[in-house]
C-alpha cells in the first residue's frame, strides 16, 4: 500500500505564509498601543497635570505648569529650598560679625595710636574708645559680642586691670534717650572691671571677648570704652596692644 505525497509550499508560498503571520501578530500589538496611548494622552509618563493655579492640595502626585503670564513656577512649589539658611555652608549666627579697624578709634590719657592699634601703658591710665550702629540683620535677643585681639609680650603669666563703660541709644521715638551701661567680663556677671590674665609666653596674641547686657534694636548705637588703670598693684602685664577688634551680633 502506497503512502500519500506531502507536498511542501513552494518558497515563495513560504515567504507570503511568513509574512502574513507578522503582519497579524504586530497589528494587534499595535492596535493595543494605539489604545494605550489614547488612553493616556492627557499624561506624562502615566501623570497628570495641573495649571500653574492650582491649590496644594489638587496639585499632590501632579505635574505643575508654569504660569502662562510670568513662564514661572508657584512661589509655594517648595516651603524652602534645603541649605537655604546657609550661605557659603554658614549659618546667619556664624557669619553676623563686623570688623572694627582699631587704627581709627578714639583714644586718651596713657592709650597712644599707632600704625598697628591702640597701645596701653602698665605705667598710664588710658581709654580707648568706639561706636557702632547694630546692624540691619540683627536679632534683638542675641547677646551683642565684642572681640578684642591684643598682643601682650612678658614671657610669664601676667595680668593687666581692665574696665569697660559703654553707651547706647536712642531707642524712643519722641526725644532723645541715651543710657550708660559696661560690657561684661567672661564669667563676671554684672561686673565692668577687672583683671585680665594673660598665660605665658612672650609674644603671644589673645582675644578678650566682652558681652553687651542689654538688648538693642537694629539702627541703635551701642559704645565701647576699654581703659587700662595705670598703677594698679594687681596688674603685672607688659605693654598691651589692641590689634584687632571684632563686633558679634
Amino acid at each position: 500500500m502506497s503512502r500519500p505525497t506531502l507536498h511542501r509550499p513552494s518558497p515563495r508560498w513560504q515567504a507570503v505564509l511568513v509574512a502574513l503571520a507578522l503582519v497579524v501578530a504586530f497589528s494587534g500589538g499595535a492596535a493595543a498601543k494605539g489604545k494605550y496611548d489614547a488612553k493616556n494622552a492627557h499624561r506624562v509618563d502615566g501623570k497628570h497635570a495641573v495649571g500653574s493655579g492650582a491649590s496644594v492640595t489638587a496639585r499632590k502626585g501632579r505635574l505643575v505648569a508654569t504660569s502662562p503670564k510670568t513662564g514661572q513656577l508657584p512661589s509655594n512649589i517648595i516651603s524652602r529650598a534645603p541649605d537655604s539658611l546657609r550661605l557659603g555652608g554658614y549659618s546667619h549666627r556664624a557669619m553676623s560679625a563686623m570688623t572694627i579697624v582699631p587704627q581709627g578709634v578714639g583714644h586718651t590719657g596713657g592709650a597712644t595710636l599707632d600704625s598697628d592699634g591702640v597701645t596701653f601703658s602698665p605705667s598710664a591710665g588710658g581709654e580707648m574708645r568706639l561706636g557702632v550702629v547694630i546692624p540691619p540683620d540683627h536679632d534683638p535677643k542675641a547677646p551683642l559680642r565684642i572681640d578684642v585681639v591684643y598682643r601682650e609680650d612678658s614671657p610669664g603669666a601676667c595680668s593687666w586691670s581692665v574696665g569697660t563703660s559703654g553707651l547706647e541709644g536712642p531707642d524712643s521715638d519722641t526725644g532723645s534717650d541715651i543710657h550708660n551701661g559696661g560690657w561684661q567680663f567672661p564669667g563676671s556677671g554684672s561686673g565692668y572691671s577687672g583683671l585680665v590674665t594673660v598665660p605665658a609666653g612672650a609674644g603671644s596674641v589673645h582675644t578678650l571677648t566682652l558681652t553687651w547686657p542689654f538688648q538693642d534694636d537694629p539702627g541703635m548705637f551701642v559704645q565701647l570704652g576699654l581703659a587700662r588703670a595705670g598703677g594698679d598693684a594687681g596688674d603685672t602685664c607688659s605693654t598691651v596692644s589692641v590689634y584687632g577688634i571684632q563686633l558679634r551680633y
